[in-house]
């Protein structure tokens, strides 16, 4: 967040900021399905960024699609609707209905085909396809603004109340920043944290395990420059949030209407010498930020843990609805500040023979290999894991088991091991990790209130 300064002053410091936000899903697609229905990823059933894998698919369509905030908003009262960027990974492809496909309750719906890019992309304005170029006018972020302030501009308070929601890619891949934002953090490096370019961490998955470890020397100046334009691309959202908060002063909209800011994943860059992706279990990529501003809230930090399926309860709560959701409202009165979050990710494998020039080309469990990065993958098929994460005053843990023919256990006591350097998932007490499994075993098949585990008593590592 440090690049984001209008944020944090417009959101943050005029609101709450919620300094223990968990994915659901270390994953762009999976996620913003958790986000979008308040389901854990065995419930929604996206488990990865391709249509097999339940992304923008026509079971998505047919089962989710019509259970997301928007159309509850748009059906149950009658809100006037807006979406602009990123959705799921997969949108706009033939084979899934194309750019006509507006998913159910959006009625201005300009949605980017594909993953994200920057520029030479293509937009679904309202069903119809608008292809943009590379000209500095066609950055994105720019159109995504530009967008959502014709739509304020248009939008009349007398009327319903409005759902508005941005979406643009920053800081995803390929980290393209704005052209006046190039190199605004060139002098700035990735940071070099005790689990940073490690020697091989034996008590990690395999996948981890997997050498070269420590990566090359040559390579480091490559994820720093990953590190500087991810921060750089931010830039162009910082002044989108800036933009958006001054119209809705201007339209004398702001006293009414709750600001919520947060992303779909987090990131790695060199932690473990893991080059960058997501994906994994660790710190990097499971925590997120998440802030919100609005009538009644308080500036103030709150430590209650929060998960990704709890967006969908509280914009419903927003709007005066409840539906059922695995989440709850982060706007109740009273959060338990003891609760056990949910994290799944089911591990990709290649389609078809790699081209990257790396051993590894042969192997199809393999995938998201680089011969930049030194042949280092970053998924494989047995990468598939679910944790529990808990958050309380005397406990800050989490336990994962993989679905491997070794049922490999990762664990972390992040009070005495904050860079989860140390896996405890077989030195801890045989009672202890007992009851952490059968934990894990009720909610990776919980459905709605049964997902929400708080005051759990004492579980000491």
């Amino acid at each position: 967040m440090t690049p984001m300064n209008n944020t944090l002053n417009l959101i943050g410091s005029k609101g709450a900021t919620f300094v223990n936000h968990f994915v659901a899903s270390p994953i762009c697609c999976p996620n913003r399905a958790s986000i979008l229905t308040g389901r854990y990823q065995h419930n929604h059933l996206t488990v990865n960024n391709s249509i097999s894998g339940g992304c923008s698919s026509i079971e998505w369509q047919d089962k989710q699609e019509h259970n997301t905030f928007a159309a509850y908003l748009k059906n149950e009262m009658n809100y006037v609707t807006f979406y602009a960027g990123k959705y799921l990974n997969q949108y706009g492809r033939k084979n899934v209905g194309g750019v006509k496909h507006i998913p159910p309750g959006w009625d201005w719906w300009a949605g980017l085909v594909g993953n994200s890019k920057y520029y030479d992309y293509t937009l679904s304005i309202n069903g119809t396809r608008k292809q943009y170029d590379d000209k500095p006018e066609d950055y994105l972020t720019d159109v995504i603004n530009d967008l959502a302030m014709e739509f304020l501009n248009q939008y009349n308070s007398n009327n319903n109340p409005f759902l508005m929601v941005l979406s643009p890619p920053a800081p995803h891949a390929p980290f393209t920043p704005a052209i006046r934002h190039t190199d605004k953090y060139k002098d700035i490096k990735a940071k070099r944290t005790p689990n940073f370019n490690t020697f091989t961490q034996t008590d990690k998955h395999w996948l981890v395990r997997r050498g070269p470890s420590p990566l090359p020397l040559k390579i480091l100046p490559k994820l720093d420059e990953i590190y500087r334009r991810r921060w750089e691309s931010l830039l162009a959202v910082d002044e989108l949030v800036q933009n958006v908060y001054n119209m809705l002063e201007q339209k004398d909209l702001l006293n009414d209407t709750y600001i919520i800011f947060t992303s779909d994943n987090g990131y790695h860059i060199g932690q473990f010498s893991m080059p960058m992706d997501k994906r994994q279990l660790y710190e990097t990529d499971i925590r997120i930020p998440l802030l919100i501003s609005g009538p009644g809230i308080p500036h103030s930090t709150i430590t209650s843990p929060i998960s990704s399926v709890d967006i969908f309860p509280t914009i419903l709560q927003i709007a005066g609805l409840e539906y059922p959701s695995d989440g709850t409202s982060f706007l109740k009165k009273r959060l338990s500040n003891d609760r056990t979050v949910l994290i799944e990710y089911r591990g990709e494998k290649s389609n078809c023979k790699q081209n990257s020039g790396c051993p590894s080309d042969n192997d199809l469990n393999l995938t998201l290999c680089s011969q930049e990065y030194a042949c280092k993958c970053e998924d494989v098929g047995n990468n598939t894991y679910s944790c529990i994460r808990r958050v309380s005053p005397l406990h800050d843990n989490i336990f994962c088991i993989f679905e491997d023919n070794e049922g490999y256990i990762e664990a972390y006591d992040l009070k005495k091991d904050n860079y989860q350097m140390n896996n405890i998932g077989y030195s801890m007490k045989r009672y202890h990790r007992y009851k952490l499994r059968k934990r894990l075993k009720k909610m990776v098949s919980c459905q709605n209130n049964e997902c929400i585990f708080t005051n759990l008593g004492n579980t000491y590592y």
